[in-house]
C-alpha cells in the first residue's frame, strides 16, 4: 500500500476554531482558510495534512488533531520585533517543526507575515499562495509603516518559489512582475458557505454597502465623495468596518456601521441594492466574492482582482481608480429600480457560485498538489 503524502501548510489559521481553550482575539482573519480546513477533511485517505500556526494568543506549543488534520500550534511574540530581526526565531521554530514532520510538500500562505519567508528555506517541493500583494499595494497607495517594511521581504521571498498561486488574473500579473521565474497558477479561495444560503429582500429605498478597513488602499474617500453628491442623496451608503467619528461631517445618507461579523455582513448584503469597492489595489477582496455569490451587483475598479466576477454593464461596473464620477454614475444605474438591481445581481451568479465553491477550490488544489509532487 502506498503511504500517504504529507502536506505541511504554513498559514495564519484561526487556531481557536480547532482549540476551544484558546480565546479568539477578535478582528479580521482569513475566512478562506476555514473553508480550506473544512474541505481538507474529505481527503484523509489521500494526504496527511499538517498545519503550522504561530500566534500571540497561543500560550504554549501544542499538537492538536482536528477534522483528520494535525495542527502544530506555536506561541509568537511581537510582530514588530520579529520583523526587525528578520523573523529569525519564527523561521527557526517552523524549520524545526518541518524537520519533525518531513513533508513531501510545503504550502505557504501569504507574504504579509513570516510564513512564506519560513517556507522559503525548505529544500523540497513548495508552493506559495499569495493573499495580498504588498509591493503592488505600496506602489499604488499609502500603506502603514509595518506593511511598507514587510513589502521589502516580498520579492526575494517570492523568487524562492517555483510555484505561486494568486486569486485573480490581476494578481497573477503582479506576481510575474516580481517572480518571473515561477510557474503561476490562477487559484481562487472559496467564498464562505454562509453566503450561499443568502436570499435578497431589498430595502424599501435604494441602499449600498462598502466593506473594508479604513486604509488609503481601500479608497473610502472616493465612495464618500460620490455619495456626497446631490444626485445620490436619496441612496444610503453603509460603511462596514468604518467606525462613527472616523470621518467628520458625513452627509446624512452615509452611515458608518463599525466592524461587522460575517453573519451581519450577510444580512446587510441581503437588503442592499448594490456594493461598491473602489480600491486602488486589491488582489481579490472577499466582500465582492460574497456579494456575487448572493447575487448583489457590484462596482469595482480596474485595479481590483475581483473584476473577474463582474461582467461590465451586466452584473455591475468596472471603473477607473480614483474616479468618483464613474462611481456615482454606476451606482445610479444599478439602483434605477429594484428590478434593475435584482436583474443585474442575478446575471452570471451561477457561474460565480460554481467558481467560488469549496468543491472547486479543493479540486483545483489537489490538481496542483499532484502536479508539484510529480515534479
Amino acid at each position: 500500500m502506498t503511504s500517504k503524502k504529507k502536506i505541511a501548510i504554513l498559514a495564519s489559521f484561526p487556531a481557536w476554531i480547532v482549540a476551544p481553550t484558546l480565546q479568539s482575539p477578535g478582528g479580521h482573519y482569513a475566512v478562506w482558510l476555514v473553508s480550506l480546513y473544512e474541505a481538507l477533511s474529505t481527503v484523509a485517505s489521500r494526504y496527511e495534512i499538517h498545519w503550522i500556526v504561530m500566534e500571540k494568543y497561543i500560550r504554549k506549543a501544542q499538537l492538536i488533531e482536528s477534522n483528520h488534520q494535525f495542527f502544530h500550534l506555536l506561541p509568537a511574540y511581537s510582530l514588530t520585533l520579529a520583523q526587525r530581526t528578520h523573523y529569525l526565531r519564527e523561521r527557526f521554530l517552523i524549520a524545526r517543526e518541518l524537520k519533525r514532520i518531513k513533508p513531501d510538500l510545503v504550502h505557504a500562505w501569504g507574504t504579509e507575515r513570516f510564513y512564506a519567508l519560513a517556507g522559503k528555506w525548505f529544500k523540497g517541493n513548495k508552493i506559495l499562495s499569495m493573499q495580498g500583494l504588498l509591493t503592488a499595494y505600496c506602489q499604488r497607495s499609502e500603506m502603514p509603516a509595518f506593511q511598507v517594511r514587510q513589502s521589502k521581504f516580498e520579492p526575494s521571498t517570492m523568487q524562492a518559489y517555483s510555484h505561486i498561486t494568486s486569486e485573480s488574473q490581476w494578481g497573477i500579473e503582479r506576481c510575474r512582475e516580481l517572480a518571473p521565474q515561477a510557474t503561476t497558477h490562477l487559484w481562487d479561495y472559496s467564498a464562505n458557505k454562509l453566503f450561499y444560503d443568502g436570499t435578497r429582500h431589498l430595502s424599501s429605498s435604494p441602499t449600498c454597502l462598502m466593506a473594508g478597513t479604513n486604509t488609503p488602499v481601500k479608497n473610502v474617500t472616493c465612495a464618500i465623495e460620490a455619495f456626497s453628491r446631490p444626485e445620490l442623496s436619496h441612496i444610503t451608503l453603509y460603511l462596514a468596518g468604518i467606525a462613527e467619528g472616523e470621518y467628520e461631517k458625513l452627509p446624512h445618507n452615509i452611515i458608518p456601521l463599525g466592524r461587522l461579523n460575517r453573519e451581519a455582513i450577510k444580512e446587510k448584503l441581503s437588503t442592499v441594492w448594490c456594493l461598491v469597492h473602489p480600491s486602488l489595489a486589491d488582489t481579490c477582496p472577499n466582500i465582492v466574492k460574497e456579494a456575487r455569490v448572493m447575487g448583489v451587483p457590484c462596482v469595482v475598479t480596474t485595479e481590483c482582482g475581483a473584476k473577474q466576477y463582474v461582467v461590465h454593464e451586466k452584473s455591475g461596473y468596472v471603473i477607473p481608480v480614483k474616479n468618483s464620477d464613474a462611481l456615482a454614475e454606476a451606482v445610479l444605474k444599478m439602483t434605477e429600480s429594484a428590478d434593475t438591481s435584482l436583474r443585474m445581481g442575478a446575471y452570471d451568479r451561477e457561474h460565480c457560485r460554481e467558481a467560488l465553491s469549496a468543491d472547486t477550490m479543493i479540486r483545483k488544489l489537489f490538481e496542483l498538489y499532484e502536479q508539484v509532487l510529480a515534479e
